[in-house]
């Protein structure tokens, strides 16, 4: 730059000429305003790759406007005081792909079309949708509470048993007398009788007190039982409860589980007189209980397999247990 007395400052590095083309050639590059149809277009575009305006109100600007007063500065309070627990800044620099989002915004002040199928702002999966907890009421007005695990056992009881027995019967010739999911005592410990009645309520009540104690047997029988994945949890629960995988009824196949040999165990299983006779005998839905129980076992055989070879042969004990989840 160069001073003069009277002009001011003067730019000497270009011509006036070459300053007028290069600002008529700016002109010219700046495409035509759009169309109503384009703007409606790209509000349509822009709607559908940002739902809600979430990425947009990042990058709108503040209103111009006069500048608010800055609040007065508390007073400070001497002595003790708590420290504020301060939450650390979120990394927002990752969760965008700025590249993209330059790329987006040249195109839509660019002579291109608002509508061409490429332009794309592509976010990360992880903050695609914005997972919201939503407190779902229950018929009683409260808070509708999580299914514990023994929900999920209860479930898979009820799901083979069927419905509950409310008025006493012999499921089979010969049995005892039962009531509800497969009780022959009733609340207070006696036989059920010709004349027992109850409600869906008490059966319900009923097995939740046999399920305590089942469990209890249950672990005894296999020490093991917890580091189980979920479905063979689940399947162990309703056999053992029909009393088919007890210590009595079936040892042979309780031993070979204990030894973590799954599949010979889904082979001993089936391997009994009451699955092959179930048919004849009119209670087919046994065999279908027993062979969900040697399918979960034969599964999770197959999963410490891949688990061993993934691990190069090094396998823990426990390699992917989580709780049952209400069915």
């Amino acid at each position: 730059m160069a001073n003069t007395d009277n002009l001011g400052p003067v730019y000497t590095g270009m011509s006036q000429d070459e300053l007028l083309k290069l600002i008529e050639a700016a002109k010219a590059s700046v495409p035509p305003p759009l169309t109503p149809s384009q703007i409606e277009r790209t509000k349509e575009i822009e709607e559908e790759l940002d739902p809600g305006g979430l990425m947009r109100q990042r990058f709108r600007r503040l209103p111009r406007g006069p500048v608010a007063p800055r609040p007065m500065p508390r007073p400070r309070f001497e002595g003790l005081m708590a420290t504020p627990q301060v939450q650390e800044p979120k990394e927002e620099a990752d969760m965008f792909d700025f590249s993209a989002i330059k790329k987006y915004i040249t195109d839509m002040f660019s002579s291109r079309s608002p509508t061409s199928p490429d332009v794309k702002v592509p976010i990360k999966p992880e903050i695609e949708e914005e997972e919201v907890e939503v407190e779902v009421e229950s018929d009683d007005g409260g808070p509708a509470g999580e299914p514990t695990r023994d929900d999920a056992f209860i479930n898979i009881i009820k799901k083979y048993e069927g419905k509950p027995i409310l008025k006493a019967r012999k499921p089979v010739k010969g049995d005892p007398y039962t009531i509800g999911y497969g009780r022959t005592r009733d609340l207070k410990g006696k036989p059920i009788t010709k004349d027992t009645k109850i409600t869906e309520e008490e059966a319900d009540q009923m097995l939740r007190e046999d399920l305590g104690t089942r469990m209890k047997e249950i672990k005894r029988a296999y020490p093991d039982f917890e580091s189980y994945p979920a479905e063979l949890q689940l399947q162990i629960t309703q056999s053992y409860y029909r009393g088919t995988l007890t210590p009595k009824h079936s040892p042979k196949t309780r031993k070979l589980i204990n030894q973590g040999k799954f599949k010979e165990a889904a082979k001993e299983l089936l391997n009994h007189e009451e699955y092959r006779t179930a048919k004849e005998k009119g209670r087919s839905g046994i065999q279908t209980r027993m062979n969900a129980v040697a399918r979960a076992l034969e599964d999770y055989e197959e999963s410490l397999q891949e688990t061993k070879a993934a691990s190069g042969g090094r396998l823990a004990k426990n390699p992917n247990p989580y709780p049952p989840k209400a069915i």
